[in-house]
């Protein structure tokens, strides 16, 4: 029974030891960052010829209104804190 139990021991650690050493999704910043504030964004494309370019605008959970533009080499991110963004004009 004892040697039952060290073996299945030592399969689960060599099993979870297999996952962990093999994952490609980045699984520590997976964890690390699992309780974090999620903030929705609206995606849009932008033609320009010759390059991928993506842009993402979003508020942040403390009201700042920002636009991300990322491309095939270089990015940029512009937030604006002049305003609360989060609250609504009636």
């Amino acid at each position: 029974m004892k040697q039952t139990t060290i073996t299945v021991t030592l399969s689960v650690l060599l099993s979870v030891s297999i996952v962990f050493g093999t994952a490609q999704a980045g699984l520590w910043e997976k964890a690390t960052s699992l309780l974090d504030t999620t903030v929705s964004a609206t995606s849009f494309a932008i033609e320009a010829k010759g390059w991928n370019l993506r842009g993402y605008e979003f508020v942040t959970p403390t009201g700042a209104r920002c636009v991300s533009m990322t491309g095939t080499q270089k990015g940029g991110l512009s937030c604006d804190f002049t305003k609360d963004w989060t609250k609504r004009e009636d």
